[in-house]
């Protein structure tokens, strides 16, 4: 019997759902001490990354964007859906506002008037402060994916290079919405990553089409991260599982979903050809957008150079993870859920590239913790490799120099941060700033 009979044969026999995501097995170096070493270090990174995200709220210079979000959430706070209706009419009205968010972004102004009601703050202030929660949030979810799905190590690594995140950071003290749908699209996330492991979980399917739905009412690219995840648990129904009645009513749930997020829009917005005619007018605003023209096009792989720009050794870990994954060595990560990461991540970024005037990296918000679980991904697989090729002394070395790299990495990184968002003072992260400011 051939090797894949036997994997045929024992996938049969095993119970469901042990053979369906072969994770990275712990290093066999270590054990009790191991995990209280981890469980420490976590808990440490946890506290550095949010005590980092709480060190610089007090914004100088705040971006047109941020100005038009928080005049937005101050009507709805204080009109409700009438003064959402006035919004609207007065974008559709107005060429001037095409170039700017339009008020049909009720997922995120709502949720952002609601902050500004429940602090009794109603500027910029509101929207810095639900970023900065959510982006805490982030790394919550980061350890939770990282621990469930991968191992220690990894979520180790991805955290430490998280916690730093220069474009993290910078969104995470911004009143923008980019925040917010990354926490949003990474709970999208979790669910896929749980139905694919436990296929028999239907009651996962609840949060996600919730979130999901959520997600569109965020902002116009919600749908893009949404539509992504039920690819993904389309592609693990049908042709993993062959069901095809749990294929068709993903796709019938979905489209249920979509369409009372919808009618919920339309409601709020005095009916949806008026949604429609704030769409027309985006677009059709797009081609005279100064600020988008000058600071958001340009080659093709521009976008590629903002993650090169503010985490060139991420990056490197990042394709070095991907080479892990689909190298087919278990221990370096080579299992479902770092594919379908992979699969969000190369098709987010596909979409951004092929979309005009989108070079800017905080519409790449949602992939940032699967970009940086990757890396850890990316780490491991260089102490597989390590330990393969050292010995005993030599591999403990070299797992010391592998740590001290990361803590530069991680410093630099953070250095990075500070030299251009906060002492430069850029407002934006569009690429064309990015590579002014370095």
């Amino acid at each position: 019997m051939g090797k894949r009979s036997r994997f045929k044969k024992l996938k049969k026999e095993a119970p469901p759902g042990e053979t369906s995501v072969p994770a990275p097995q712990t290093a066999t170096w270590g054990g009790a001490p191991e995990k209280a070493i981890t469980i420490f270090l976590l808990c440490a990174l946890l506290l550095t990354g949010i005590a980092l995200r709480l060190r610089d709220l007090d914004v100088k210079g705040r971006s047109p964007d941020e100005g038009v979000y928080t005049s937005q959430a101050i009507i709805v706070a204080r009109e409700g859906i009438e003064g959402t209706r006035r919004l609207i009419g007065e974008y559709n009205a107005d060429k001037q506002l095409w170039s700017y968010p339009p008020p049909i972004r009720i997922g995120y102004t709502y949720l952002l008037a609601a902050i500004m009601k429940a602090a009794n703050i109603f500027d910029e202030r509101a929207g810095t402060y639900l970023s900065t929660l959510c982006s805490i949030g982030a790394l919550f979810v980061l350890v939770l994916l990282g621990l469930r799905f991968f191992n220690r190590w990894v979520t180790v690594v991805a955290l430490v290079l998280m916690s730093v995140s220069p474009m993290d950071l910078a969104i995470a003290r911004r009143s923008w919405q980019d925040s917010v749908l990354a926490f949003a699209g990474l709970l999208l996330i979790y669910c896929c990553s749980e139905l694919t492991v436990n296929p028999g979980r239907k009651a996962w399917y609840i949060p996600f089409w919730l979130i999901g739905s959520w997600c569109i009412l965020i902002k116009e690219s919600g749908i893009i991260v949404y539509g992504l995840c039920v690819i993904w648990l389309f592609v693990v129904a049908a042709f993993r599982e062959r069901s095809f009645i749990k294929s068709a009513l993903l796709v019938v749930f979905t489209l249920l979903g979509i369409g009372i997020s919808v009618l919920i829009l339309g409601h709020v917005a005095g009916g949806i050809p008026r949604v429609l005619e704030v769409l027309r007018n985006i677009k059709d605003a797009m081609p005279t957008n100064t600020y988008a023209i000058d600071y958001q096009t340009g080659p093709w792989y521009r976008i590629l150079e903002g993650f090169w720009i503010l985490a060139p050794v991420s990056f490197v870990l990042f394709i070095i993870g991907i080479a892990g994954v689909f190298s087919g060595d278990h221990r370096a990560g080579q299992n479902i859920i770092a594919k379908g990461l992979i699969f969000i991540i190369s098709s987010f970024l596909f979409i951004t590239i092929v979309t005009p005037y989108m070079q800017n990296m905080r519409y790449l918000s949602v992939t940032f913790v699967p970009f940086y679980l990757i890396c850890g991904v990316g780490v491991w697989y260089l102490v597989s490799l390590a330990k393969n090729v050292f010995k005993r002394g030599a591999f403990y070395a070299a797992i010391a120099v592998i740590a001290l790299a990361l803590i530069f990495v991680s410093i630099g990184d953070y250095q990075k941060f500070r030299k251009i968002f906060i002492k430069r003072g850029i407002r934006d992260t569009s690429i064309r700033l990015l590579r002014e400011s370095v």
